[in-house]
């Protein structure tokens, strides 16, 4: 699809991992934005993830003067707890009767994690996933409708998300299961590939801006497939976490290298990405790397 060019975008990071210094901002594991979109006089306001709880989300929020009633409807980019884990307590804070959930088919299943213990594998708890409060029916109760897609779903002129990107549109490097991850499927162990992953994409007058969370596909498969979503012919920005936190040092570089030959300019990223990660994105990106952090906000106009 050719996305038309919003006016334009603000991306509120509501909480991440770090809270930058001398702030009264509060961090917490996981990742949620508002993306704040704006196309004449059409205006939607997306809440892309809602980390692992509601307090800090709130909390931010009331700080950067944001009212959770006024957010249009929520996206999912998959099931771990730290992307999903606030979302009961954000649609109690948005006291809504109706509230949009965009979020892959698979979101709702049973993920674990295999913890290596005398020379056996156990899975001690849910590691990710809607559980508690945040079970499908729970989420319904307060209000939430599901919609769950695997191709891209148009949200607003301007706006997709980038559907599923299969194990075949992958970049080499970035192919494969998790080795600690496993679900339950009909029963039985599977391996965990993440299928459920998707990302936001927005066309702004600067160039198509990739909004992800953890990126668990490859962030250079999945800002290929915003590229290709958006009929573009590069990315201008990937805001979120890259995953690259324990990626090998020729899979960061192979990483950073296809950022650069996608023709990526600007990169938002934190979370999951890695120290590592970052130095080396730093400086393949001079004047075009930031870090994200809890209350940073962001503008395309």
């Amino acid at each position: 699809m050719d996305l038309q060019p919003v006016d334009d975008l603000r991306l509120y990071v509501l909480s991440e991992d770090c809270a930058g210094y001398d702030t009264l901002f509060w961090a917490q594991f996981g990742i949620s934005f508002l993306v704040d979109v704006r196309l004449g006089a059409s205006r939607r306001r997306i809440l892309f993830d809602t980390a692992c709880d509601a307090g800090p989300i709130l909390h931010n929020m009331e700080m950067l003067g944001l009212d959770p009633k006024a957010v249009d409807l929520v996206v999912l980019s998959h099931h771990h707890i730290d992307h999903t884990g606030g979302l009961a307590g954000v649609l109690q804070g948005m006291e809504k009767r109706a509230v949009v959930i965009v979020a892959h088919p698979e979101v709702f299943k049973i993920s674990l994690m295999a913890t290596p213990y005398a020379d056996t594998e156990h899975f001690p708890h849910l590691t990710l996933g809607l559980s508690g409060a945040n079970r499908k029916e729970e989420v319904e109760r307060l209000g939430g409708e599901w919609v769950l897609a695997r191709d891209p779903m148009c949200l607003m002129a301007g706006v997709t998300t980038t559907g599923e990107i299969a194990e075949e549109q992958k970049a080499p490097y970035e192919k494969g299961p998790y080795e600690a991850l496993r679900h339950v499927e009909e029963g039985r162990l599977q391996p965990e590939y993440i299928r459920d992953e998707i990302g936001l994409v927005v066309n702004t007058r600067q160039g198509v801006v990739l909004i992800t969370g953890c990126s668990h596909p490859g962030i250079v498969s999945m800002t290929k497939k915003a590229r290709d979503v958006a009929g573009a012919d590069r990315i201008h920005a990937v805001i979120g976490g890259f995953h690259l936190l324990d990626a090998s040092e020729d899979k960061i570089d192979a990483t950073v290298q296809g950022l650069l030959d996608l023709g990526v300019s600007r990169v938002f990223t934190g979370h999951c990405t890695g120290v590592s990660a970052e130095r080396k994105l730093e400086q393949a990106f001079p004047g075009g790397f930031e870090r994200i952090y809890s209350g940073k906000v962001i503008d395309f106009g």
